[in-house]
This record gives structure tokens, sequence and C-alpha cells, in this order.
């Protein structure tokens, strides 16, 4: 009896120890598989960080490029606030001053001429004079839209200047023509006046 319980509980030790190596198996197989979805949980981080990364850059290289674009047309709409030296030289604006100038000489020398003439009357010679002086302000309103043009800081490309200046050089061209056809008309009708009483003076004296 002493011996059958002695190897009941040897039996019972082995059967007990022999569980172990069973258990640790199992439980390094766990770990293994823990470590193998950690590694794999690693491996995505790490791409999602790399991702990240390339993202962070793109995402500063456009800012940058943003930021090139932004001041490259502030250059350009502060450069349209301006008129280019070859709008300010141009032979538009340089037509625009001499036709001023071609204006002016032109009411000085019609408004003496016309004074000097004999044979009109007052009314035509008044008439003629307010005519001119309407013409000169005129010119010097044309005169300081072009330098409006010129100097304003609104945003206008330097073509639309252009056009601009060549529409007043226009007007002022038909106010120089206008001046001077009407004072050779009254040129002409003091000439015409003077003939006629010469032609009657001559008549009256005829033998």
């Amino acid at each position: 009896m002493k011996h059958f319980i002695t190897l009941w509980s040897l039996l019972a030790y082995l059967a007990l120890f022999s569980q172990i190596p069973v258990t640790d198996v199992a439980t390094n197989a766990s770990i293994g598989i823990s470590n193998s979805h950690l590694m794999n949980i690693n491996t995505q981080l790490q791409a999602v960080n790399n991702n990240l990364s390339r993202l962070i850059k793109l995402m500063e290289k456009n800012n940058k490029e943003a930021s090139k674009s932004s001041d490259i047309l502030k250059e350009e709409l502060e450069a349209k606030k301006r008129a280019p030296n070859y709008v300010t030289l141009s032979t538009d604006v340089n037509l625009a001053i001499d036709l001023k100038s071609k204006i002016l000489e032109a009411y000085r020398t019609s408004k003496q001429s016309i004074e000097k003439l004999e044979f009109l009357t007052k009314e035509e010679t008044d008439e003629f004079i307010v005519y001119a002086a309407e013409a000169l302000q005129e010119t010097g309103s044309l005169i300081k839209q072009c330098g409006e043009i010129l100097q304003t800081k609104a945003i206008i490309m330097p073509e639309e200047r252009l056009k601009m200046v060549s529409g007043i050089n226009q007007k002022l061209e038909v106010i120089l023509e206008n001046l001077i056809a009407y004072n050779h008309k009254l040129s002409q009708v003091s000439s015409l006046r003077k003939a006629r009483r010469t032609m009657i003076y001559l008549n009256i004296n005829q033998p």
C-alpha cells in the first residue's frame, strides 16, 4: 500500500511538471504573435510617418512657391501702378506736349492778327477771342488729363495708358485745326470786305 501511494505521488509529480513546458510554449507563442503584431504596427507607423514627412515637405514647398508667386504678383501690380519710361518718353506723350505748344502759339498769333483786321465787326472779333479762350481752357484740361494718366497709381496697363494719351492727342489736333480754320475764315472775311470796299471806291472814282 505504501508503495502504491509513493507511485501515485510520483505520477502526480511528473504530471504536474510535464505541463510546464506546454504552458511555456503557449506563452512564448502568444508573445511571438504579439511581437509580430507590434512589428507590423511599427512598420505601418513608420510608413505613415514617412508619408507625413513627405506631405509636410510638399506643403512647405507649396507654401514657398505660393509666397514667391505672391511676391511676383505684388511686384507686377506695383509696376502697373507706374507708367514705365517707354510710356512717359513715348512719341504720344511728346506729341501731346508739341500740340500744346502749337495751340498756345496759334492762340497768341490769331488773337493778334484778328485784332489788327480792319474790316471785322467788334462782335466778330469778340466771338473769336471768346472761342480762342475756350479752346485754350480745353487744351489745359486735356493736358492735365494726360498728366494724370501718366502719374495715377491706379492699375493701368502701359498699352492702355498710351491709348488714352493717343485719344487726348486726337482732341488736341481738332482744337488746333479748328482754331487755325477759324482764324483763316475771319482773315478771308476781312480781305473780301477790303477788296469789296476797294472796288466800290474805284467805281465811284472812275471817270
